[in-house]
């Protein structure tokens, strides 16, 4: 493979772009050189012209459901949705097309007219001859209508709402039975996702959430045709089967609880607009076995975990080992949302991991929004970056996509921005968070997150410097370099 010359950006180097870089010189796909300015340039190198950009170490996203992404991708999003009439007019339209499975996501009853779901009936009404899924924005609710609750074996007479392990049900049953093309087709919608959104990297969950992997080896073998770079989870309880594919981890978003949205995250004080505390989905003696049959294979553990009576069960299931194996191994706290100051010290001692969500807050934090609703003036005391990170634990970044955007202008702002001021980082530490931390976080602090000689040359150069005041809106990708290779170019640039 020839030299290549990376040149024309401001490169962020040791957080900051003041710096005399004018091009990184890759070899083998690893940057051999910082070149300054007055180095020579060899003739011979083959040269890739960023355009002024702003390139960054690679950005990675360490927490993404890129199958469903990708499905919801061609399906019907219903974010801006006023009233019941015009999510059934939108499935309707989407309905007239052929096609395996008909998906409207990032429905929100709380933003509509009529604050509820759909029915059954009204589904049947607008898609009679498809299956026909409707999900909550958070994933943790949803509604079927009758072709699809009458596919799905166990699933009679329950709620037409369904949440919590009939909402896994649900969806992991009409996700299990897509076509292997309809599969990759999905891999690679979310790999163009990632790549628009400012992506060299996401890690990704493959399984029910149960004990099935679905497509794992499917996608562990094909992982070369994608020209982003998917870190696979194989999200399942199943440790035999992580082993036999040869993961490394375990988990994802195998639940310990559920949401704020829908009242189903494990809290340890009721929700200010209900009696329900929400609650836990497994016992303690289940958590503890898990993890220890995981910790001693040397899996790391994932799992998902927002109220504080959640995060508790979990971290004590980790605090049964020595805390220096639970951060050699970097088990994690997925989501990791309502954190009172004693429950930090508790994953402090413990050594796990916060792997979190910035939009979230963005899009649910503050007086007025989702949460302050939900738990009252509790909300302060979610998502606390700067608080965890003043404690000594490394925060790592997420967009939890299909949840919110895979987008890491909106990811950043949200860390810099955090509707509780004493809970933003600067843009250097937000910065930290996608690119070091996450590499940190997949044992590859020696290869990726920081522009070095000897570094993977993973490159995300875009049209904004994040280091001053930005909208995250306008914000876009120019290029994506991976090892050194130009992987993706907007058109614009």
């Amino acid at each position: 493979m020839p030299a290549r010359y990376i040149h024309n950006a401001h490169f962020y180097i040791d957080g900051s772009f003041a710096n005399q870089v004018r091009g990184l010189l890759v070899e083998n796909g690893k940057i051999a050189r910082l070149l300054q300015t007055g180095d020579g340039i060899d003739p011979a190198w083959e040269k890739t012209d960023l355009q002024g950009s702003w390139a960054y170490p690679g950005f990675i996203d360490a927490h993404t459901h890129s199958f469903s992404g990708g499905l919801y991708e061609d399906g019907v999003d219903l974010a801006g949705c006023a009233s019941i009439e015009e999510v059934l007019s939108l499935l309707s339209a989407a309905a007239r097309q052929q096609r395996e499975l008909l998906i409207g996501w990032r429905f929100d009853e709380g933003r509509i007219r009529e604050k509820r779901f759909p029915s059954v009936k009204e589904l049947d009404s607008v898609c009679p001859d498809a299956r026909l899924l409707l999900r909550r924005v958070d994933g943790h609710s949803c509604v079927l209508n009758s072709l699809a609750r009458e596919a799905i074996p166990g699933l009679g007479g329950r709620d037409e709402v369904l949440i919590a392990q009939d909402n896994d049900l649900a969806v992991n049953w009409l996700q299990d039975n897509c076509s292997e093309e309809t599969i990759l087709a999905a891999y690679h919608s979310a790999a163009r996702t990632a790549l628009r959104g400012g992506f060299t990297a996401i890690h990704t969950m493959i399984g029910d959430a149960q004990m099935s992997v679905q497509h794992y080896q499917l996608i562990r073998d094909r992982r070369a045709e994608f020209p982003v770079r998917f870190e696979l989870y194989p999200q399942s309880f199943d440790v035999d089967a992580a082993l036999e594919l040869g993961a490394k981890r375990i988990g994802g978003c195998i639940l310990a609880d559920g949401s704020i949205g829908s009242r189903t995250a494990a809290l340890d004080k009721p929700y200010a607009d209900s009696a329900t505390k929400g609650r836990l989905y497994q016992s303690d003696g289940f958590w503890a076995d898990f993890v220890s049959r995981a910790h001693q294979n040397g899996l790391q553990v994932c799992v998902h975990c927002i109220g504080d009576a959640a995060i508790r069960q979990l971290n004590r299931a980790y605090a049964l080992h020595p805390s220096s194996e639970v951060r050699e191994l970097r088990h994690q706290l997925i989501h990791c949302e309502v954190t009172p100051d004693g429950l930090i010290s508790g994953i402090a001692a413990s050594g796990a991991v916060p792997v979190m969500q910035p939009a979230f807050d963005l899009l649910w934090g503050g007086d007025s929004g989702l949460y302050a609703q939900r738990l009252g003036e509790r909300w302060q005391s979610m998502n606390r970056f700067r608080t965890l990170a003043r404690k000594g634990i490394r925060v790592c970044g997420s967009s939890d996509w299909y949840v919110t955007d895979l987008n890491i202008a909106m990811s950043l702002h949200a860390l810099i921005h955090h509707h509780n001021p004493d809970e933003r980082l600067t843009p250097a530490e937000a910065i930290k968070v996608y690119t070091e931390n996450n590499a940190w976080l997949n044992h590859e602090e020696n290869l990726r997150g920081r522009i070095a000689e000897g570094m993977q040359a993973d490159l995300s150069a875009m049209d904004t410097d994040f280091t001053r005041p930005f909208d995250w809106r306008a914000c876009r990708s120019n290029f994506i370099i991976r090892a050194g290779e130009l992987v993706y170019a907007s058109d614009k640039a």
